[in-house]
């Protein structure tokens, strides 16, 4: 897939979004990290289902999101559905999903990237999917504040400043830092692909529905196929 980032392109992720201040964005990272952090460290009743502290950081994560007029100013041109109505965003979702799937597959199959450990957890049928909860928050709604804080804020941030082959580059590989595990070149390169398919788009849409089927995959249907 052709790559063609022209640094002088205008695109709603450079031209038309509301600048944001350092102190800003600052004071914004500071909140959702002491957020994140009491978060984690809630004690929450044993009856009370699995993935509950991933649904109370989402209500919080939006809350600080929109109730920061610069920062929901930034992200605001990229809730833009009509990229949906375009082939072109079908396409981008389709090649971000299958792209990582059958590098990952090529790589459990030649036992090449991922050592022997990792390749039997990974194709080990005992290895349980994740419950409901844990599920329904991992595909409906990581997606959504990752895309906002990823492609919404640091990317559209860094193209202002670099080319946007820099911008791409550096947001993929801070996506994929936090991510950090095993399998982080697949995210690595899902990443990389997520984020071009934003800066193709100018929309967070396709992204969310890329990240969404791949995170569905991963949690619920990668024993199926």
């Amino acid at each position: 897939m052709s790559v063609p980032l022209q640094a002088n392109k205008e695109t709603s992720l450079i031209k038309g979004n509301s600048s944001l201040k350092p102190l800003t964005l600052i004071l914004y990272l500071l909140i959702l990290a002491a957020t994140g952090y009491f978060i984690s460290q809630l004690s929450l009743p044993s009856n009370l289902f699995n993935g509950a502290q991933g649904f109370i950081w989402f209500a919080c994560f939006m809350a600080v999101t929109l109730s920061i007029k610069p920062v929901r100013q930034l992200i605001a041109p990229l809730v833009n559905f009509r990229a949906m109505k375009e082939p072109e965003s079908y396409l981008l979702i389709l090649l971000t999903f299958l792209t990582p799937y059958l590098l990952l597959k090529f790589c459990i199959h030649y036992e090449v990237v991922l050592d022997r450990v990792n390749i039997y957890y990974l194709t080990n049928p005992r290895v349980e999917a994740f419950s409901l909860g844990s599920t329904l928050y991992t595909t409906l709604l990581t997606p959504i504040w990752e895309e906002i804080l990823f492609r919404g804020i640091l990317l559209t941030i860094l193209l202002k400043k670099l080319k946007p082959i820099w911008a791409i580059s550096i947001t993929a590989v801070l996506f994929a830092f936090i991510h950090f595990s095993a399998t982080w070149i697949f995210i690595l390169i899902g990443g990389l692909l997520l984020t071009y398919t934003v800066y193709k788009t100018k929309s967070l849409i396709p992204a969310i529905a890329a990240h969404s089927l791949w995170n569905l995959y991963m949690t619920q249907l990668y024993h199926y196929f």
